[in-house]
């Protein structure tokens, strides 16, 4: 599981496809698709909520306005936690307030990981998606049977190392297939699983009592930067050299305490 500080991280792709998929088979992949969602849940809702990164991250954020890469972003965080808008990849301190089409909703960290060309997706797991996990655990045993050319163990974690070396093996052409085949699977799955898609929609605040996730989390994309923020130190407030510098970037870069950008993101919308 990401901690929250590891959630600011959004500049680059932490895995490409190929990657993701193979290396969760005990906790399948779901890609999620646009068009697979409009398709499952009609016109896709606009959602307001925050996203916490740095300099870099804000520039990329930008760069990403309307377009249909995702990010990963929440609505809700729990106030008592001391660090919650620090960073740890990154240096944080930059605090997002933006509006994006929604993809998915979950009421507490869903361990989304950004895909190459902006896409994202989840890990399935029995716990929190236990009808999609049925479902996506039935497809990667049929697309192993038929892509292997030895039987996969009957031992769960003996099968996920099987597809995991699946990976391997396979020529580039194969994977190429391989892949394509996958992200169809997925897509037919969201179409058709109903009790998945309402999975999918697990709207609410973050769940009380997660020690390493306080905070809920939303994936969107096509989104549009409505205000900035930095955090002020409760000891020295914050650099004017430093708010100038971020104005740079972002004109109406606006300077709060952590307390009031917390309650911003806790006021339910």
């Amino acid at each position: 599981m990401k901690s929250f500080k590891e959630y600011v991280s959004e500049a680059q792709a932490h895995f490409n496809t190929k990657d993701m998929i193979f290396t969760n088979a005990e906790t399948p992949a779901l890609v999620l698709s646009p068009t697979a969602l409009e398709r499952a849940f009609g016109k896709l809702e606009r959602i307001t909520a925050w996203h916490i990164t740095d300099i870099e991250g804000l520039k990329g954020l930008k760069k990403i306005q309307g377009k249909k890469s995702s990010i990963s972003v929440m609505t809700s965080i729990r106030a008592s936690n001391p660090k919650a808008l620090d960073g740890v990849e990154t240096d944080g301190g930059v605090v997002v307030e933006l509006e994006g089409t929604e993809l998915m909703a979950s009421n507490q960290d869903a361990w989304s990981e950004r895909l190459e060309g902006g896409r994202r997706a989840i890990p399935i797991t029995k716990e929190n998606f236990p009808s999609m996990f049925r479902h996506m655990v039935f497809m990667v045993k049929n697309m192993y049977e038929k892509y292997s050319k030895k039987p996969q163990s009957k031992d769960a974690r003996k099968a996920a190392m099987d597809f995991n070396g699946l990976g391997h093996t396979l020529s580039q052409k194969e994977k190429g297939q391989f892949i394509k085949e996958y992200i169809d699977n997925c897509e037919d799955i969201i179409t058709k699983n109903k009790k998945g898609q309402q999975e999918l929609r697990n709207y609410g605040r973050f769940e009380k009592g997660h020690k390493y996730a306080p905070y809920n989390e939303s994936v969107v994309n096509q989104i549009s930067i409505k205000n900035v923020y930095l955090p002020e130190d409760p000891s020295i407030g914050t650099s004017s050299d430093f708010l100038k510098f971020v104005q740079t970037i972002w004109k109406d870069t606006k300077t709060s305490s952590e307390k009031d950008i917390i309650s911003r993101i806790n006021t339910k919308k």
